[in-house]
Order: C-alpha cells, then sequence, then structure tokens
C-alpha cells in the first residue's frame, strides 16, 4: 500500500471513531452502528477508479450520477462531464440530501484529492445512506491518469500497455491530448437531475 494511502486510510479510520460516537443534534435518521461503520471504512468497496469513470462518461452509463464536492468557483473552472456541484459546506441542507439518500444511482464524488470526498462519505455512511462511493484520487489522479497517462517502461506487461491505449483514446475523448486541462470555461452546465428519494426513512432537520 502506497505511503498516501496509508495516510488517508489512518485519517478515514480516526475520522470513522469519532463520527460513530459523536452525538447528532440536527437530523434524526438512522445512524449506522459504529463497528459496521469502522468495518466500511477499511473496505476499499467505497472507490471507483479514474478508469471506471472515464469508461462510464464514455459510454454514457446511466447508472453512475457524478458530483462534484468542491467549490463553486473550483467547479466553474474545471469539472468532469456531466457532473453537478454539491458543494461540500451544502451537503447536508435537505435538498442535497436528496441526491445521496436514493436507490436509483450509484453516485460517485470526487474533490481534487480524495480526502474531501472521503469525509463526504463517512458522513453519508454515517447516516445509513448507501450507493455512494467516491472516485479514488479525486481530479488530480484525472490528469496523471487519463489527461496526461504516463507511458509504460518497456519491461511493462500487456495489461498495462493495453490500459495505456484505453487512456491515451481517452484523453482525446476529453480534449487533453494537447494538455490544456486547467480550464473548462466552455462546459455546458449539467441538465438538474431529479432524484427520487427512498420511499422508506425520513431525514428530519432544517437546512
Amino acid at each position: 500500500m502506497k505511503k498516501l494511502d496509508k495516510y488517508i486510510m489512518g485519517l478515514l479510520f480516526v475520522g470513522a471513531l469519532i463520527l460513530a460516537f459523536l452525538p447528532n443534534k440536527r437530523y434524526a435518521y438512522h445512524q449506522i452502528k459504529s463497528k459496521d461503520l469502522l468495518y466500511k471504512t477499511n473496505l476499499n468497496l467505497r472507490y471507483y477508479s479514474t478508469d471506471d469513470i472515464a469508461k462510464a462518461i464514455i459510454s454514457k452509463d446511466p447508472s453512475i450520477l457524478l458530483i462534484d464536492v468542491r467549490t463553486p468557483k473550483e467547479y466553474a473552472d474545471f469539472t468532469l462531464p456531466g457532473a453537478i456541484n454539491v458543494p461540500y459546506d451544502s451537503i447536508t441542507n435537505t435538498k442535497n440530501l436528496s441526491y445521496f439518500k436514493q436507490d436509483v444511482y450509484n453516485v460517485v464524488m470526487f474533490s481534487n484529492g480524495s480526502s474531501l470526498a472521503d469525509e463526504v462519505w463517512l458522513m453519508l455512511s454515517r447516516m445509513g445512506f448507501e450507493n455512494n462511493f467516491v472516485m479514488k484520487g479525486g481530479l488530480n489522479q484525472w490528469i496523471e491518469t487519463i489527461i496526461r497517462p504516463p507511458r509504460p517502461t518497456n519491461l511493462a506487461g500487456q495489461k498495462e500497455w493495453e490500459q495505456y491505449e484505453f487512456r491515451k483514446s481517452a484523453s482525446a475523448y476529453f480534449g487533453g491530448a494537447g494538455g490544456q486541462v486547467n480550464s473548462n470555461p466552455t462546459a455546458p452546465t449539467p441538465t438538474p437531475v431529479v432524484v427520487p428519494q427512498k420511499k422508506t426513512g425520513s431525514i428530519g432537520g432544517c437546512e
């Protein structure tokens, strides 16, 4: 496991412990048990890779809903095609929670790295929400692997070369071949998605 991955896992583990035992005073919802939250945190099943997301966007996978949890300014500068902006500090607004409390889509959140999206995932998991995931490495990893994929060494195996060929094609698809990936001023505003809420359970509190 890479040093950075170990660091993130450590932060998540500590965060899960804190969140699991903090009393909730604002929202009324079914909270996941602390031991179950810790178990989910230790698994890597919450992650989608950048390759997974590139394939989903290219194939127009209708089961994936991308949510950018960064600031509106960062979102306006550059984001993934079709992504919706739900800033980190507004996640718990009742209106925004409807994106996460549903069973229609696999919601994949992303930020610049993984840590901010991981924090949101922890919070949503504590609430007992399912079908929420994180794009591992965030947009930094997206740039490094999809937009500007590194060429494998001569000793690389067939699988690595096949992955590289896919990434080169994906880079061309997303307009990264020329390296102009710092801004996204002409990207169309994503069409608002109406997400039906689950029929069971309720969210209390105010915005």
